[in-house]
């Protein structure tokens, strides 16, 4: 479970992040919002890799704000898959448990259910964009994490390779168990992949039904800041 309450961020004079809170059980959550609306800088706030100015992070109860990334158990897939060039595909995700989380059972289930037994041997460079994502998915689920952020991970990737992607990544993580918040401005990919969903708009984070009503609401509101 994440809670993560009353978030602020501010970078020089824009207050980029404004009491955001959000919670997330075991679903797999969309966050939706248009660039530059701090969709990344709140994943990396609740990941650890930026300090929030105010606010809290709880991880299944555990007030984490304090905590440095490695102790947080957080997978995190950023936008453009982070792999080792130098390392197979196979060195790449067990890389992930090089901090004695995980185990070989999950490695294997992972792999299974990804279907990225056909490229252990390869190298990042050899592997198109879509299995490059999936190794790097697969590198964040090895360690078990509390929880899984995945910023626009498919940013880049066509419309009809992601339409077969991400019931696949679908899959994975129900069967896994592991609550997602998955960031994207994409209302397809939102539908394809998540069970709710929650719009960031002028720093604030906001609960809706559907991704047509995210996309409709912040189409609005885009509007009449334009009036």
């Amino acid at each position: 479970m994440l809670q993560a309450k009353e978030i602020n961020k501010k970078f020089r004079h824009q207050n980029v992040l404004q009491q955001a809170s959000l919670e997330i059980n075991s679903e797999i959550k969309a966050l939706i919002g248009i660039n530059g609306s701090g969709k990344s800088t709140f994943l990396k706030i609740i990941a650890g890799i930026i300090t929030a100015d105010s606010g809290k992070v709880f991880l299944n109860g555990c007030d984490v704000t304090s905590m440095p990334p490695e102790r947080r158990n957080v997978g995190y897939v950023p936008q453009r898959p982070a792999l080792f060039q130098h390392m197979t595909v196979k060195e790449n995700i067990l890389y992930g448990m090089h901090n004695g989380k995980g185990s070989i059972e999950t490695y294997e289930r992972v792999i299974d259910l990804l279907d990225l037994q056909a490229v252990l041997d390869k190298h990042p460079m050899e592997l198109s964009g879509g299995y490059q994502t999936r190794t790097s998915l697969a590198r964040a689920l090895v360690p078990q994490p509390q929880i899984l952020l995945m910023d626009e991970p498919l940013t880049g990737i066509d419309v009809v390779l992601k339409e077969r992607i991400l019931p696949n990544f679908r899959k994975a993580l129900k069967e896994l168990q592991v609550p997602v918040l998955y960031v994207t401005h994409d209302p397809k990919e939102a539908e394809l992949l998540a069970d709710n969903y929650a719009i960031m708009h002028n720093g604030q984070v906001r609960q809706v039904d559907t991704a047509a009503e995210a996309f409709e609401l912040i189409h609005f509101s885009i509007l009449k800041e334009q009036e």
